[in-house]
């Protein structure tokens, strides 16, 4: 038998790709895990190092450390906002923002976002953090046109 596949022939091009695609859907699989495990431990520690005192966990993770996205990343780390697809599954149980996350505050014509949906709510935060003025504008201009708030 001259065939292809199981039959000892050359792997037709479809072929290849499945064998390349459970190869990737493996690779993911464990990278994920190495994830979860590391989110797990990283939990983990914080609540050793906090021992009770948000304030003390604070000052101990800055926002620029990787992995949970400085403080709104381990609200919704320890609310279990996170899932395994990468996304932020649950964080609209937050009831908005939190806070801390605000380096530019938004502009006065913008409500408190407690109503926001996952986009809006990511708008919102990349919009509060942006250091560039003219991207934070546009951001927030983005922002009022998926909202439906009239621009100013």
């Amino acid at each position: 038998m001259t065939g292809s596949g199981s039959g000892g022939g050359p792997l037709t091009t479809a072929e290849q790709v499945a064998i390349l695609d459970a190869e990737l859907e493996r690779g993911a699989g464990e990278f994920d895990a190495m994830i979860l495990e590391e989110q797990a431990a990283q939990r983990a520690a914080e609540r050793e190092r906090a021992g009770g005192s948000d304030e003390a966990a604070e000052t101990d993770e800055g926002a620029g450390s990787g992995g949970q996205g400085g403080s709104y990343g381990r609200v919704l780390a320890d609310s279990g906002g996170y899932s395994s697809g990468g996304g932020m599954g649950g964080a609209s149980r937050g009831g908005g923002i939190p806070d801390n996350t605000a380096k530019y505050p938004p502009p006065p014509d913008i409500p408190d976002g407690n109503d926001d949906d996952v986009v809006a709510r990511q708008l919102r935060e990349a919009a509060m953090r942006e250091p560039d003025p003219a991207v934070r504008e546009k951001l927030w201009a983005e922002y009022r046109k998926y909202k439906g708030i009239e621009q100013p």
